[in-house]
C-alpha cells in the first residue's frame, strides 16, 4: 500500500484584517518550515521491519530518508518529532542549544524530540540502532506540564544526589517534563516554542531529585512569555501577542502593527485555542503592550504593568533571553511611562565571581560550597557566567 503523502507547503503572505488578530493567507512568499505534517507519517527504511513514525505537528525545512538514516532540518523555533515502537534512536549534529531528546517509555517505544533553538535552524540525523530501546535509556520526553509535547532537554548523566531541593528559579525535569521551581511550586512546560518564548536554553535543566518532585504542582502551566508575537497554529494564520494573564491580543490593522516596530518575520508557532483573548491593540500612538522591549536612545525598556523598567547591565539582558532583533523604537507614550524597579539577574541564573559559584535565586544570591557541590546537584559549570554580584544580597549557601 502507498504512504500517503500529508506533506504541505507552508507558503505565507500578508493578507486581511481579522477582528482579534493579523491573518496571514496561503499565497506568495515562503515562510518558516517548508514542510509541515498534518497526521503522523509512517517512513519506509530498507530494514522494512524498522517502525519510525514522524508525529503530527513536525515541521522542517527539509527531510531526507536514507536506507538507514533520516536527515532533517528544523527551521528555529520549530520541532520535529518521531517515535519508533521497536528500535532505539541516535541523533547527531545538534547545537547545545538544541533540544534533542531520546526517551524509552519502558515497553519499548522510544520518542526523539528536536526543537531548534531561536537563533537558527538545526540539521539533525537520525539513526535507528539494531534493536529496542529499554527502559533505562535515554533521559526525556513524555508529557510536559499540562500536557502534549514538551520542549525536555537531555538531563545530566549523573543525577544530584543532594539531600534538599533545588532553589527557586531553577529548571528541573523529570521523566521527560520540565518545571520551572518558583516560589517553591513547580510549575510544567508543555511546549518547546513556549519553552523557548522564555528565552530559555535546554541545557539549563537539571535532573529532578526526590525533593523537588514532592513540592506542589501548579495547575497553572507557563505559557508563551508575555510580549511575545505568535503565530496561531489553530489556524495557521493568525498573529497575536501573548498579554497579561496568558491573553491572545490581536491587532485591528496591518499599519498598527507595523507602526509599533512589529515584522512578520520568524515568529513561534504556537497552538493558541486555550489562550483567552484579550483586548485588541488597535493604537500605535499609545505605549507598547505589556512585555515589549523598547529603545530609548542607547536604553533598553522593558514595559511592564504600565511601567519601564531598566536593565542593570546587558548580562543581565542576556540572562532573560532576549535577541536585540526583538527591540522596537519607543514612542512618546512608551516615554512618558513612570519608571520601574531595575531588572536584575533573572533567577535561576548561574554566577561565577571571584572564583565562587552562585545561583540568583529570589533576587539574592546563593552560594555553592564548590564547583563539585554545583555539578553534583545537576548544574553545568559552562552555563555560569563571570560577572561581579557585590551589589546582590546573600541568600545564604545552597543547602
Amino acid at each position: 500500500m502507498p504512504m500517503k503523502n500529508t506533506l504541505r507547503a507552508k507558503l505565507i503572505a500578508l493578507s486581511t484584517v481579522l477582528g482579534l488578530g493579523m491573518s496571514l493567507a496561503f499565497a506568495g512568499t515562503a515562510f518558516g518550515a517548508a514542510l509541515e505534517w498534518t497526521a503522523d507519517q509512517p517512513i519506509t527504511f530498507t530494514d522494512g521491519t524498522i517502525n519510525f513514525v514522524i508525529q503530527n505537528g513536525s515541521s522542517a525545512t527539509t527531510l531526507v530518508v536514507n536506507a538507514t538514516t533520516v536527515v532533517v532540518t528544523v527551521p528555529l523555533s520549530d520541532t520535529f518529532t518521531v517515535i519508533s515502537s521497536n528500535r532505539s534512536l541516535a541523533t547527531t549534529g545538534e547545537s547545545v542549544d538544541s533540544v534533542t531528546t531520546a526517551t524509552c517509555n519502558g515497553v519499548n517505544a522510544q520518542t526523539v524530540v528536536i526543537a531548534a533553538p531561536a537563533g537558527g535552524a538545526e540539521v539533525i540525523t537520525i539513526t535507528p540502532g539494531s534493536s529496542a530501546c529499554s527502559s533505562g535509556s535515554g533521559g526525556g520526553g513524555g508529557g510536559g506540564g499540562g500536557g502534549g509535547t514538551p520542549p525536555p532537554p537531555t538531563p545530566p548523566v549523573l543525577p544530584p544526589t543532594a539531600s534538599s531541593g533545588h532553589p527557586n528559579g531553577t529548571l528541573i525535569i523529570d521523566n521527560g517534563t520540565v518545571y520551572l521551581i518558583k516560589d517553591g511550586t513547580r510549575y510544567g512546560f508543555r511546549d518547546a516554542a513556549e519553552y523557548l518564548s522564555h528565552g530559555y536554553s535546554f541545557g539549563q535543566a537539571v535532573a529532578a531529585n526526590a525533593q523537588d518532585m514532592a513540592l506542589p504542582q501548579s495547575t497553572f502551566v507557563q505559557k508563551a512569555l508575555e510580549g511575545t508575537l505568535v503565530l496561531d497554529l489553530a489556524d495557521n494564520r493568525t498573529v497575536y501577542m501573548v498579554g497579561t494573564g496568558a491573553t491572545k491580543r490581536g491587532f485591528v490593522s496591518a499599519s498598527v502593527f507595523t507602526a509599533l516596530g512589529y515584522n512578520f518575520a520568524n515568529l513561534p508557532k504556537i497552538n493558541l485555542s486555550d489562550y483567552p483573548s484579550g483586548d485588541p491593540i488597535g493604537d500605535a500612538a499609545l505605549a507598547h503592550p505589556d512585555g515589549a522591549l523598547v529603545l530609548d536612545g542607547q536604553t533598553v525598556w522593558w514595559v511592564r504593568g504600565n511601567t519601564r523598567q531598566g536593565f542593570e547591565s546587558m548580562a543581565v539582558f542576556n540572562t532573560y533571553g532576549f535577541n536585540l532583533s526583538k527591540v522596537v523604537t519607543a514612542n512618546a507614550a512608551d516615554k512618558a511611562l513612570a519608571e520601574g524597579a531595575l531588572v536584575k539577574f533573572r533567577d535561576g541564573t548561574l554566577v561565577l565571581d571571584g572564583g565562587v559559584y552562585y545561583i540568583i535565586s529570589d533576587g539574592k544570591k546563593m552560594m555553592f560550597s564548590s564547583a563539585s557541590d554545583l555539578t553534583t546537584r545537576g548544574y553545568k559549570t559552562s552555563n555560569a557566567i563571570n560577572v561581579s554580584l557585590s551589589a546582590y544580597a546573600s541568600g545564604g549557601t545552597v543547602q
